[in-house]
């Protein structure tokens, strides 16, 4: 199952109604979080899903990247760790993490895995991965990271949120 990561508003990734629901919920729940920009969006190239929890397990406890990355957003806030914003009529709840702390534990992971932080870098070793068919289908925690980091970036750069979109 693909798997990118958006940075922008949440009508980026939901049907319009959905995305109100969960931009009134979250604001709600959040009153420091600032409206959405009009501006362009930004989305990930797609990775395997089961990256996601490959790199979880590579990171080691984590108080941003939650076992199931289903509905989630990082905002551009301070937040200890992943809380749940239940938005009806959706069965499941929106899982909320904060952005900058996310950047952290990504840094973080990156100086022990010996991974780059640098945009350049981590566009050409995601190139590698997107160009090579041989190595389309390994190190599927690397590739989610390059693409969880630029993604990352670009929403900190626009202090826009990040989500998660599972499709």
């Amino acid at each position: 199952m693909p798997m990118t990561f958006v940075a922008g508003a949440a009508s980026d990734v939901f049907p319009a109604e959905f995305a109100a629901a969960v931009d009134a919920q979250l604001r709600k729940r959040f009153p420091a979080l600032a409206p959405a920009a009009k501006e362009e969006w930004y989305r990930s190239e797609e990775v395997d899903a089961t990256g996601w929890s490959s790199l979880q397990r590579r990171i080691g406890k984590s108080a941003q990247i939650g076992p199931d990355p289903y509905q989630a957003v990082y905002l551009p806030l301070p937040i200890e760790k992943l809380e749940q914003v239940v938005v009806p009529p959706a069965a499941d709840p929106i899982q909320a993490g904060s952005l900058p702390a996310l950047i952290d534990e990504l840094k973080a992971y990156a100086a022990r895995a010996s991974l780059p932080t640098d945009d350049l870098e981590l566009m050409q070793l995601g190139a590698k991965y997107l160009e090579d068919d041989a190595l389309f289908h390994k190190d599927l925690d690397v590739q989610t990271y390059v693409q969880l980091m630029l993604s990352a970036k670009q929403a900190a750069a626009h202090d826009a949120p990040m989500w998660v979109a599972i499709s």
